[in-house]
Order: C-alpha cells, then sequence, then structure tokens
C-alpha cells in the first residue's frame, strides 16, 4: 500500500512539473551536469576537502544512506529492461559485453593491483567498481558515437539485474580468509542499496507506462536529474568527512591514477581487438561494447562501499571517485576519435 501512494505521489509531482512547463529546462540542467562531470565532480571534491580542512562535518555522515537511495533509486527507474525482449537479435554482442564486463574487468583490476601492490581497502574498492554495470552516461556515448542503442540497453539492463547475484558472490569471494565485512551485513545493505530500488524501479515503470500511458521518454529527464545531483551530493560529503585523511595520506591516493590510466588503456584496446578481429562484430555493436564495459557505474559503487562498509567505507568509497576523473577523460577522448575508429572499421 505505501509503495501504491509513493509512485502515486510520484506521478503526481511529475505530471505538474511537466504542465509547468519545466521539461526543456530539465533536459537543459541534465544535458549540462552530464556533459561537464568533470568538472562538476572536481568541484564537488575540491569542495568536500576545503570543508573537511576548515571544519568537521561529521553529522553528514547521517544522511548518507537517504543520499545514496534517492541517488540509485531513480537509476534503476532509467533502466530500460523492456529492451531484453529483443535480445535473440544481439545475443552474440550481449554474451561478449558480459564477459568482458564480469569477468575481463576484475580480472584485469585485481592484476594491477597487485602488480602495483596496493593495500587491501583500495583493492576491495576497486574491484566492486569493475564488475559494476555501466553508468547511465554510457548509453549517451554510445548514442553520440553512432553504436548501436539497443544493444546497449540490453547490455546494461542485463548487467543491473547479474550484479544483484555478482555482488554477493565477489563480497564472498574477497571475504574467504580475512573476513573483510560480515556476510550477513552485507546483504542487508545489499538489499538497500540494490535490492529496494530494483523493486521500486520496476513498479515505478509499470505505474507510469502500463497503467497510465505516459510516454516515458518525457518524464526520464527528471530521473536523471535526481540521480546526477545526488551523485555530486554524495562526492561532496564523502570527501568532507575523509579531506583531512585525503592531505595526510595524499601518497595512498596517488596509486589510483597509474592503475587508472592503465585499466582504460588496456581495456579498450582489447575491446576494439577482439571485436573487430575475432568476433568480426560491426561497428555499432562495438561502440555499443566499449561504453558499456568500459565505462562502470562509479555512483553505484559508491553507494555500496559507504553502506556496506560504514565509517572505513567512507574512506574507500574516495577511490572509485577518483577513478571516475580519468574514465571521463578516457571515454571522452573514445568518443573524439569515433570517427577514425569508424574509418578504421570500415577499411576492414
Amino acid at each position: 500500500m505505501k509503495g501504491s501512494k509513493f509512485v502515486l505521489g510520484l506521478g503526481w509531482c511529475l505530471e505538474l512539473a511537466m504542465e509547468a512547463g519545466g521539461m526543456r529546462r530539465v533536459e537543459m540542467v541534465v544535458r549540462n551536469l552530464s556533459r561537464y562531470m568533470l568538472v562538476y565532480t572536481l568541484i564537488a571534491i575540491l569542495a568536500g576537502i576545503l570543508v573537511s580542512c576548515n571544519y568537521s562535518p561529521t553529522f553528514l555522515s547521517d544522511y548518507i544512506m537517504v543520499i545514496v537511495f534517492l541517488m540509485i533509486y531513480p537509476m534503476m527507474v532509467n533502466v530500460s529492461f523492456e529492451t531484453l525482449k529483443q535480445i535473440k537479435k544481439s545475443h552474440k554482442t550481449v554474451a561478449i559485453a558480459l564477459f568482458l564486463n564480469f569477468v575481463l574487468s576484475p580480472f584485469l583490476y585485481w592484476l594491477l593491483c597487485t602488480i602495483f601492490g596496493v593495500p587491501m581497502d583500495i583493492k576491495i574498492a576497486l574491484l566492486l567498481l569493475a564488475v559494476a554495470p555501466a553508468s547511465s552516461m554510457g548509453l549517451g556515448y554510445v548514442g553520440l558515437s553512432g553504436g548501436n542503442m539497443v544493444s546497449a540497453s540490453m547490455i546494461v539492463a542485463l548487467a543491473f539485474i547479474l550484479s544483484l547475484i555478482v555482488y554477493p558472490v565477489t563480497l564472498h569471494s574477497l571475504n574467504i580468509g580475512q573476513e573483510i565485512v560480515p556476510f550477513d551485513e552485507a546483504i542487508k545493505s545489499l538489499v538497500f542499496v540494490l535490492v529496494l530500488p530494483f523493486v521500486l524501479g520496476l513498479i515505478t515503470r509499470e505505474e507510469f507506462i502500463e497503467r497510465r500511458n505516459v510516454d516515458y521518454r518525457e518524464i526520464k529527464p527528471y530521473f536523471s536529474l535526481v540521480t546526477l545531483t545526488f551523485l555530486y551530493i554524495l562526492i561532496f560529503v564523502i570527501f568532507a568527512l575523509k579531506g583531512q585523511a585525503i592531505v595526510k595520506h595524499w601518497e595512498k591516493v596517488m596509486l589510483i591514477a597509474p592503475i587508472a590510466i592503465a585499466f582504460y588503456t588496456i581495456m579498450i584496446s582489447i575491446v576494439l581487438l577482439f571485436s573487430k578481429y575475432l568476433a568480426k562484430l560491426d561497428y555499432e555493436n562495438n561502440q555499443a561494447i566499449v561504453f558499456t564495459t568500459v565505462s562502470k557505474n562509479v555512483a553505484l559503487t559508491i553507494g555500496l562501499l559507504v553502506t556496506i562498509f560504514g565509517k572505513s567505507g567512507h574512506m574507500m568509497a574516495i577511490y572509485p571517485a577518483i577513478i571516475s576523473i580519468f574514465q571521463i577523460i578516457f571515454l571522452m577522448t573514445y568518443l573524439h576519435f569515433s570517427e577514425q575508429v569508424k574509418e578504421w572499421w570500415m577499411r576492414g
């Protein structure tokens, strides 16, 4: 009953906003927040460190769970699970993408962490990032580069569903021999961060699309706006809580840079060569794979770390936040050269 009232109330608010003619303004804001994600991320990080060095905002930790939920719930609403009905058309592309995302990506992060000899907390944070589904911007990049949007949507939707299984398995594997976090506590956190938003997202989509006959494309920007806004708020809060620790242990944070550079360089190269010469995929499906496997959902990873690992997770969440800076730079650079990639593809 409460879930139904929640969805009905949400629908009423959105209808008011649409009637007020705010859709175009919201789309412009979302476009701005997405296009300049690197700038806003850096602003949130620097503002958080500045606050941390001058104040002691420990009260912010009381609001983290609420911020995480408000960030992830709209993300789940925006995942298009309807595209899974067309999976037969792109089963090869989807299978390759899932292998790269859930097998190659974590192996590569594990290998790089081992080579660079990083502490255990960094390794855990990066391995959880490695098995994350694509970020919402991943689909945006696919569209901008002329990739196959149907394949990309299927990859993202299926990756989100599989993450409900992959995250517990990953945490169990990390727990073996060291008990980094009580497994039952980890499962409870996963239910709050993944399962509850997932279920509410499905209910919301069902209410809007099936019962109210609302064109979901008209209201999608509102959900994107909420996710992006609370992502930047969460990054600010994390750095506000741990800014002093970052300044004190800056050399630990610096270990992230070579790992990020190596990961994105190697991963993009492997995907390109595998798709072109081994899988024999067309350019459109290659772009779908690149942007949905190389692009990681940093927001989801940060949410998991701060809820599963408590106060220690606040520091661990800093690592994927820093990785996101490199992710944006590498994916934007690859997008810039997408025409050259297409020409190379056409030459055979």
